[in-house]
């Protein structure tokens, strides 16, 4: 008598609530999974709940069930301006096979999510291992703080690991930015992450006209570090670098131009056979410009690449038998500079 279960004809996971200070209610979001949409509940006292309404039918990607919601208000980069963003993890249904993270843009009156751009379907990392996405609750200074759990349903049970099945990613701080007249999630390593850094190991600037190596990234290597790269295009079509190791495993990056998209190849990273899906290439669309920032969060068996924009951010398993200890980059089509190269170990 009087427990305040929500009960549904249907199935529904993945709670996700929060208080709505301009309605004066709690907000409850749950996951119709099999529904493939999302359900919307408000309440006065956390005991009575009301639906109002629901959301997802026709909108974005609908091949997988739906789980794990996040409604929240974000800031639009450069603007006073802000707009609501609801996280929808699927699987399958990503854009490169398997389980992924979409999400929408658009306004939240405390009863009904509408969806600004109905057309779009909108991807929150564009690698193979990035699902589950939760944010903190009341973090400090209002920041919305988000985890994925890395890793990918196609193969979670199989990866070449011992001791532990996958983990999450870094922390990553949200925020809202425009491009062509759409509104996009940002996702960038949240500040917290710089304290791991070690001190500094600087490579230098160095014009790339065919290729040009650096050997060892660190002398004392553990397979941990974070590389910071600055690009300038001196007439480049594609820009790419590879790290690899003593044994020939590589992952590869590259920009290319003519089409304006990054990717991450990980076909030779290493161990790939435990899954016929996992030896693959991942691609992310980019915006045409001169010069060019990226990060990369290297850790024992992943790869975290952020765009220095916040434009983008690719999240990679990688199983290589040894560290990648070495970085060449190579040039087609003309040349490019790197301004800056910047190798942190992890403390």
């Amino acid at each position: 008598e009087k427990n305040p279960i929500i009960a549904a004809d249907k199935e529904c996971r993945d709670p996700n609530m929060f208080w709505h200070e301009k309605s004066g209610k709690w907000i409850l979001v749950l996951a119709a999974a099999l529904e493939k949409e999302m359900w919307i509940y408000s309440s006065p006292d956390l005991k009575n709940w009301t639906k109002e309404s629901s959301f997802g039918h026709g909108y974005g990607a609908q091949e997988g069930v739906w789980e794990c919601p996040d409604l929240m208000e974000l800031p639009v980069r450069g603007t006073d301006r802000t707009k609501w963003v609801l996280i929808c993890n699927i699987n399958p249904g990503g854009p490169f096979g398997g389980s992924a993270t979409q999400y929408f843009v658009g306004t939240f009156d405390g009863k009904q999510f509408v969806n600004e751009s109905p057309a779009l379907t909108k991807w929150m990392d564009y690698g193979k291992d990035h699902y589950a996405t939760v944010t903190w609750s009341n973090a400090p200074e209002d920041r919305k703080i988000a985890l994925a759990w890395m890793s990918n349903w196609e193969y979670a049970n199989n990866v070449p690991t011992l001791q532990y099945r996958s983990a999450n990613s870094v922390p990553r701080d949200l925020a809202l930015y425009t491009k062509n007249g759409q509104t996009y999630l940002s996702s960038t390593p949240s500040p917290e992450m710089l304290k791991l850094r070690g001190k500094a190991q600087k490579k230098g600037t160095f014009k790339v006209d065919r290729s040009h190596e650096v050997n060892p990234i660190l002398s004392d290597h553990t397979g941990t570090y974070e590389i910071e790269i600055k690009f300038k295009n001196n007439g480049a079509d594609i820009m790419s670098f590879q790290l690899f190791n003593s044994k020939g495993e590589e992952v590869e990056m590259r920009y290319n131009l003519l089409d304006n998209t990054f990717t991450m190849d990980r076909r030779n990273s290493g161990i790939t056979d435990f899954s016929k899906t996992f030896a693959t290439a991942t691609s992310a669309p980019i915006s045409a410009a001169k010069e060019y920032t990226l990060r990369l969060l290297v850790d024992k068996s992943s790869i975290e690449a952020f765009d220095g924009n916040g434009e983008f951010v690719m999240t990679n398993l990688v199983f290589p038998e040894e560290p990648y200890n070495r970085i060449s980059f190579h040039a087609k089509g003309g040349a490019f500079t790197v301004t800056s190269l910047t190798i942190y170990p992890f403390k």
